[in-house]
């Protein structure tokens, strides 16, 4: 009797964020990951069970990959004023196009339902509740920090094309908003 095949549920976000990147998110379904990860639709749906679960886990990725970049930046940084704002511009402006795209579009097509809408308010809410908006300087790290997710979210959804030098300029724009 052989082993049991086990399938390797990172693999298979690999193969989603690939299907995404081919076709968009509105094209992302088991059979199509399925077939892009070379695994039956059974198989996909073992590890994840339904299609919402499968997105669930692609955002919780994206995610952690953010959570990651903000971690590194403010590490050793302590108590700077507007820390957070910065962190936040800088795992933008860091994060690649693939994953960019891939969590914009999960944004996207999560935004319609009220849990997931609530999740992503609450994010929001906490990053500019760490905003004093009262100050000049506090409103221009507001402003920082929304251009930045402008610019991250056209980026990602493919409504503008921005070269990666492009990219960089506008960052060090957004950045030099930032107070001191």
């Amino acid at each position: 009797m052989g082993r049991r095949p086990t399938i390797d549920r990172e693999a298979l976000l690999d193969a989603a964020d690939r299907v995404i990147a081919k076709v968009g998110v509105i094209n992302l379904t088991i059979d199509a990951v399925a077939r892009e990860a070379g695994v039956s639709k059974g198989g996909v749906l073992y590890s994840f069970g339904t299609k919402d679960a499968l997105i669930e886990a692609m955002l919780q990725r994206a995610g952690a990959s953010y959570e990651g970049l903000v971690a590194d930046y403010m590490a050793g940084r302590g108590d700077e004023p507007f820390v957070a704002a910065s962190a936040h511009i800088d795992a933008s402006h860091r994060e690649d196009r693939m994953a960019g795209a891939r969590a914009s579009a999960l944004l996207a097509s999560l935004v319609r339902s009220p849990d997931y809408q609530g999740e992503i308010q609450g994010s929001y809410k906490e990053l500019f509740g760490k905003i004093d908006t009262g100050t000049a300087e506090g409103r221009r790290a507001l402003t920082a920090v929304l251009a930045a997710e402008g610019a991250f979210l056209l980026r990602g959804l493919g409504l503008v094309d921005i070269e990666n030098d492009d990219w960089d300029a506008i960052f060090a724009d957004i950045k030099a908003i930032m107070p001191r």
